[in-house]
């Protein structure tokens, strides 16, 4: 295994819920781009669960110096500031020079497929407009806390609307980006990571798992006769922010939006912050 150079890692750092596994998994097909064997090893995170904590974190890739020009990695974990402290300080103690893809999508439907991605969890505690929620479409903050770091040209700041419907442009961005050749680019453009439609019963089900260990106790086959019988109930319906919520949350993010927009050049007006209320 070669010693991967200390520019060659390209992190994309979320946001959650923002399409990063889609293009994880578009850029992990160009033959130059080493992908990592876990695509989200929060290597450098704290209270993600399914984080990497015991391996050096080059180790993480088959890196090949006499085929592959970098490294890739997709964890939305450093964006979720303050819940995830430091992550930027820990990637710069580390002596490496990342470029970052940062993928940013209304934070107002950002929020929403957060939340209703969470509420299946049967720990999940937090109302749709919980403050973490917010922070993590707070984009200017969490980018702020990499500034203090990293230089500005070591970032880029993608669209999650143009990646849904036009994938290879974003492509051809970060290719130029990234100083690659444009001629390798999917065959498909398969969305991955959707939010599941789930049901009562479904959630019902884990509920009792967590608490009372139900899963252990319920024979194979009533457990197949459960799955069936959620599969064919109408799933619950998606919670979407009111207008009072939305209201609350235009204002606690309105100045970091002007900020994002003004100081990194991203057009934050078509989610509705100007100036003005809706301008």
């Amino acid at each position: 295994m070669s010693v991967i150079p200390e520019d060659a890692y390209v992190i994309i750092i979320g946001a959650m819920k923002s399409g990063t596994t889609s293009l994880y998994s578009y850029l992990a097909q160009h033959p130059e781009i080493c992908e990592c064997r876990i695509k989200e090893p929060e290597y450098f995170s704290q209270h993600q669960k399914h984080g990497v904590r015991d391996k050096k974190y080059e180790e993480l890739w088959d890196f090949d110096e006499t085929v592959h020009r970098y490294v890739l990695e997709g964890s939305t974990g450093y964006t979720k500031y303050p819940l995830e402290k430091d992550i930027p300080g820990k990637i710069s103690e580390y002596s490496i020079n990342p470029r970052f893809l940062y993928i940013l999508r209304d934070p107002f439907e950002r929020i929403e497929s957060h939340y209703n991605a969470g509420r299946f969890n049967p720990e999940w505690n937090r109302s749709i407009i919980d403050e973490h929620l917010i922070n993590v479409s707070n984009y200017y903050m969490q980018l702020q806390r990499f500034r203090k770091y990293f230089h500005r040209d070591r970032f880029l700041l993608l669209d999650f609307c143009e990646l849904r419907t036009s994938p290879e442009k974003v492509l051809r961005r970060i290719y130029s980006f990234l100083k690659l050749e444009y001629s390798n680019f999917p065959d498909f453009y398969d969305i991955e990571n959707i939010t599941i439609d789930r049901t009562k019963w479904e959630l019902t089900y884990k509920k009792l798992i967590r608490t009372v260990g139900i899963n252990r106790i319920i024979p194979e086959p009533l457990k197949k006769v459960c799955r069936r019988v959620f599969s064919k109930a109408n799933p619950l319906p998606k919670r979407l922010l009111g207008e009072d919520e939305r209201e609350r949350v235009y204002g606690i993010l309105k100045e970091d939006m002007i900020r994002l927009r003004d100081e990194y050049g991203f057009d934050t007006g078509k989610w509705g912050f100007g100036t003005d209320r809706g301008s």
